[in-house]
C-alpha cells in the first residue's frame, strides 16, 4: 500500500499596496505608501475609490480632470485604508482635507465638462484637437514628469530641470503656468519647515493650532532633512524655469511694424478740398508725406501760412496733426487782399516763394501743426 502526499495549497504572495504592513497605523502606512507604491497604482487606488464613494455625477467631474491630480500617495493611502476592516481610525482632519480636496477636483472637472468636449468627440466622425487641447495636453505631460521626479524626492539629487526643458523644448506658453501651479505647492513645505514648536503651538488660539496641527499631520512621513530637500527640489526648478524663459525670449525674432501706406496715413486728415470764392483747390494730401516745405490758406480767418520741415528731415502726418515741423521757421500771415495774393501765390515760382510772406505788411504768427475743414493744401515743394 503506497502513502500518497497529501496537496498543500500555496498561498499566492501579496504585492502593491496590499503587502505593506498595516499593523503600525495610519500614519506609518502612509509613510509606506508613499515610499514603495508605485504611481500608476497610487491612481488606480484613487480612481477606484472616486467610482465607489461617490454618486455618478460628482465621479464622472473628479474623473474628467487630468492624472496628475491622483498620483498622490497621501490621497491613495487614504483611499485604502478607508476600506479596511479593524484598523486605526482615520484623524478627523485628514478626513476634512480629504473632502476638500475631492470638492476642489469635483469643481475642475465640472468646467472640463461644461465645455462640451465630451460630447463633441462622440459625434466628431474625424475628431482634429484643437491648439489650446493639445496645449493642454502637453501641459498635463509636462506636469506628469515633473510629478515622476518629486515622487523620487528625497533619495534623489535635484534633477536638471533647465537641460531637460531645451532637449524637451518646452514651449514658453507654458513656463508661468508651470510656476503657477507649483508655487502654492512650494508654499506649503515652507510652512512645513516652519511649524511651530508645541510649546508655541499651545499659546495660540484653538482655530490657528489646528491649521498648523493639520499641515504637520497631513506630512507627519516626512522629517525635517526631507522637508529641507523638498523645498531645494522647487527652488531649483523655480531658477531653471526663469533662466529658461530668458532664453527663449532672446530667441524670437523682434516683430518689425510694418509700416503704414500713405493712403492709411492721410486717411483721417481735415482739409477743404477747394473754394470758389477764393478760387482755390487743394493738392493730393499724400504730397506733404515727402516734402519739406507746406503752404496752406485758411479761408475762414485768411491766412496764408508757411511751415517748413525740421533740418534732414520730411513731413509726417497723425490723424489731422502735421508732425516733424519747425515752429520757429513756421509762420503765417492774415492777407487783407486774399484773391489777389491768392492769385499771386500761384503763379510764383520758388525763388519768389522765398519772400512772399515777407512782403505782406501783416503781423506773423506761429503755425499750431493742425489742419482742420477750412484748410486748403496749397503747395508742397
Amino acid at each position: 500500500m503506497t502513502n500518497k502526499r497529501k496537496k498543500t495549497s500555496v498561498r499566492s504572495r501579496k504585492t502593491g499596496i496590499a503587502a505593506i504592513d498595516t499593523s503600525k497605523g495610519y500614519k506609518y502606512f502612509g509613510y509606506y505608501v508613499h515610499a514603495d507604491l508605485d504611481k500608476k497604482d497610487q491612481i488606480n487606488i484613487i480612481k477606484g475609490y472616486v467610482k465607489r464613494t461617490f454618486n455618478k455625477a460628482k465621479a464622472q467631474a473628479i474623473l474628467k480632470t487630468e492624472d496628475y491630480h491622483f498620483n498622490k500617495s497621501h490621497v491613495a493611502a487614504y483611499c485604502y485604508w478607508s476600506g479596511l476592516e479593524n484598523v486605526e481610525p482615520i484623524p478627523d482632519d485628514s478626513h476634512k482635507y480629504m473632502t476638500a480636496y475631492f470638492n476642489d477636483l469635483e469643481s475642475k472637472g465640472s468646467a472640463l465638462l461644461k465645455e462640451g468636449r465630451i460630447e463633441e468627440r462622440k459625434k466628431a466622425k474625424v475628431y482634429t484637437p484643437s491648439i489650446q487641447e493639445r496645449m493642454h495636453e502637453q501641459l498635463s505631460n509636462i506636469i506628469g514628469q515633473l510629478e515622476v521626479w518629486l515622487d523620487e524626492q528625497p533619495t534623489k539629487d535635484v534633477p536638471k530641470f533647465f537641460d531637460w526643458l531645451r532637449e524637451t523644448n518646452v514651449a514658453q506658453a507654458h513656463i508661468n503656468k508651470i510656476r503657477s501651479y507649483y508655487e502654492p505647492v512650494r508654499a506649503e513645505y515652507e510652512l512645513l519647515d516652519k511649524i511651530p514648536s508645541a510649546a508655541k503651538l499651545e499659546k495660540m488660539n484653538e482655530a490657528e493650532a489646528d491649521q498648523w496641527l493639520q499641515l504637520k499631520e497631513n506630512y507627519s512621513f516626512l522629517t525635517k532633512p526631507d522637508i529641507k530637500c523638498y523645498i531645494a527640489w522647487f527652488d531649483t526648478l523655480m531658477s531653471d524655469l526663469e533662466a529658461y524663459n530668458n532664453i527663449k525670449k532672446a530667441g524670437r525674432k523682434a516683430r518689425i511694424k510694418k509700416t503704414p501706406s500713405k493712403e492709411k496715413l492721410i486717411s483721417k486728415l481735415k482739409y477743404k478740398k477747394g473754394d470758389i470764392r477764393f478760387k482755390i483747390v487743394s493738392i493730393d494730401p499724400a504730397k506733404i508725406l515727402d516734402a519739406t516745405e507746406l503752404w496752406v490758406f485758411n479761408t475762414k480767418t485768411r491766412k496764408l501760412g508757411k511751415y517748413v520741415a525740421e533740418p534732414n528731415m520730411t513731413f509726417g502726418i497723425k490723424g489731422t496733426t502735421l508732425l516733424y515741423y519747425s515752429e520757429h521757421s513756421s509762420v503765417q500771415k492774415t492777407l487783407r487782399k486774399p484773391e489777389e495774393k491768392l492769385k499771386e501765390f500761384n503763379g510764383a515760382g520758388k525763388v519768389a516763394l522765398r519772400k512772399f510772406l515777407d512782403d505782406i505788411n501783416t503781423v506773423a504768427t506761429k503755425m499750431g501743426g493742425r489742419l482742420n475743414a477750412d484748410t486748403v493744401i496749397l503747395k508742397a515743394v
